[in-house]
């Protein structure tokens, strides 16, 4: 892959997926693209996951947006992707050559089994807008009245509350914010509020006989933060992001209809530098490192939990630095 490589600046996805299209000569999924690099022997070891195809995806989406006509790739139907290098060759069928534009829409809600626990349960043991980690009282949780539902069936569910990571990215005294865009999974309210917490729902792959209590919540915000920011080269191994993470507690409130429906489970992620990460989903705008040090009186413009965090990391209470 070293041409692709070096075209593509180091991004070992967009590599992959153009080594793939050029061994294959006819358009791809980008599960299809996996299954050759796997299948060839190209596929890199710091890549991994069970979303792996769904990160490719937005890693092709999102070069496709940026580089507009200049872009080596193009979709011939949707989340099907070939090259332009390869669509001028004189034996290439029409329908390879046809693009597609598609339209925008916003993402649908992803089919998985999601940790959830009684809303009663929850209000006894962890109730408050912010309760510190503790991972016997959670091994203490789990086991005595938490399981795993359909994520559709959760959100139609009053009686339980759905556990999603909310990590906070920081290097030294910056925090990492954004503002959310519309094609999300979030409710229609979050859509435009500035938000200092990535991730999502904690499922049953989190889970398995190696991974329980915080090492699946770990590795859950390792993984979400892999698909929603561009950091694979700078941690090109599994263990490399998880080891940066540390469980701060929860957030579980009351105070808004998505909060009545989930627990956060707070997560401090220290980057490894302070350059601005890129953006690898649509539903994230404006990134921005915010200087900690300068403290902002009007939290109005930030979502819920994202205010409350920021106001109990200004009184002490939350501290992202061991």
């Amino acid at each position: 892959m070293t041409i692709y490589w070096n075209a593509f600046g180091g991004n070992a996805y967009l590599a992959l997926a153009a080594e793939a299209l050029n061994r294959e000569r006819r358009p791809l999924t980008p599960a299809e693209m996996l299954e050759v690099a796997e299948r060839d022997g190209f596929l890199p070891s710091h890549l991994f996951g069970a979303t792996m195809h769904k990160t490719l995806s937005a890693r092709l989406a999102e070069h496709i947006r940026a580089e507009n006509d200049r872009s080596h790739f193009y979709r011939t139907a949707p989340a099907t992707f070939f090259l332009h290098q390869l669509a001028a060759g004189p034996d290439v069928p029409a329908e390879y050559k046809k693009v597609y534009l598609g339209h925008l829409r916003s993402k649908s809600i992803r089919k998985e089994n999601v940790l959830v626990a009684p809303r009663s349960a929850l209000a006894s043991r962890l109730s408050g807008e912010f309760i510190s980690y503790e991972e016997h009282e959670f091994d203490s949780i789990y086991k005595s009245f938490c399981y795993f539902m359909d994520r559709a069936a959760a959100e139609q569910n009053d009686s339980v509350k759905q556990f999603v990571t909310f990590t906070l990215v920081y290097n030294k005294e910056k925090l990492l914010i954004y503002r959310r865009g519309k094609f999300t999974t979030t409710s229609e309210r979050l859509r435009g509020q500035l938000s200092v917490g990535f991730g999502g729902h904690v499922n049953d792959k989190d889970f398995d006989l190696f991974n329980q209590g915080g090492d699946a919540f770990r590795g859950n915000a390792a993984r979400e933060l892999r698909e929603e920011l561009f950091l694979d080269e700078l941690y090109r191994e599994p263990g490399d992001a998880i080891s940066r993470a540390r469980i701060l507690g929860y957030i579980n409130v009351d105070d808004s209809p998505d909060a009545e429906h989930h627990i956060a489970v707070l997560i401090a992620f220290n980057h490894i530098n302070g350059e601005l990460p890129k953006k690898g989903e649509l539903s994230i705008n404006q990134l921005a490192w915010l200087d900690l040090r300068a403290r902002l009186n009007d939290l109005s413009d930030f979502d819920l939990w994202s205010g409350m965090i920021l106001r109990n990391i200004y009184e002490g209470n939350i501290r992202l630095g061991k």
